[in-house]
């Protein structure tokens, strides 16, 4: 896992429990809730390592920094290393 370098943004959201479903995560996306460099983005869209991403989840506007790329979701402790 550890040779990612890059991976679908909405996959990452998932993987760290974000959001308990991939598909809640690709929805957010469309409807323009996440947002990276103040951009709303695709879940297509590619994050990295280094990145800021801000999610809006009602009246709450998260920051995530990503430490780390995972493809598969993990337990929450090894989540809360990934940003």
């Amino acid at each position: 896992m550890s040779d990612l370098t890059k991976i679908r943004i909405d996959k990452w959201l998932w993987a760290v429990r974000v959001f308990k479903t991939r598909s809640l995560a690709t929805d957010t996306c469309n409807a323009g809730r996440v947002k990276i460099e103040n951009k709303s983005v695709k879940p297509s869209r590619l994050v990295k390592v280094g990145e800021t991403i801000n999610v809006k989840k009602g009246r709450l506007t998260i920051i995530y920094q990503v430490e780390k790329i995972i493809e598969k979701r993990v337990s929450a402790v090894l989540a809360a290393e990934c940003y």
